[in-house]
């Protein structure tokens, strides 16, 4: 798996990797979304924020900034998803107390 930002080829059924994670490294709940979605044979693609490349294109993007930015800075709580169709982000609805919540990522991407 790449976490240089760059495209990470994933096998999968029939799946595109329309959407990327965006990790770091040490974020146990980035593991976890990215081993369920391995073990779930979905191809996605993965951008680390210690890359420095992948940080300078989502500050460029007016949608992670209203979401993520203040004048202050950019605050991040990973793991996020992007969508790569409508650029949405999306985290808070990923993890709750007890886990990943499934169902919420298959809806955010639109799986059965």
């Amino acid at each position: 798996m790449n976490v240089t930002g760059k495209k990470t080829e994933k096998k999968s059924a029939g799946k595109a990797a329309g959407f990327q994670v965006i990790s770091k490294p040490g974020c146990h709940k980035c593991e976890d979304l990215k081993a369920w979605l391995t073990e779930n044979d979905i191809k996605f693609d993965e951008l680390s924020l210690e890359n420095d490349e992948v940080k300078q294109k989502l500050v460029g993007d007016p949608k992670f900034v209203e979401k993520f930015c203040t004048i202050d800075g950019c605050m991040v709580y990973t793991p996020v998803i992007r969508l790569s169709d409508t650029g949405d982000y999306y985290f808070k609805e990923l993890f709750n107390q007890s886990g990943l919540r499934v169902d919420a990522v298959k809806k955010i991407l639109k799986l059965k």
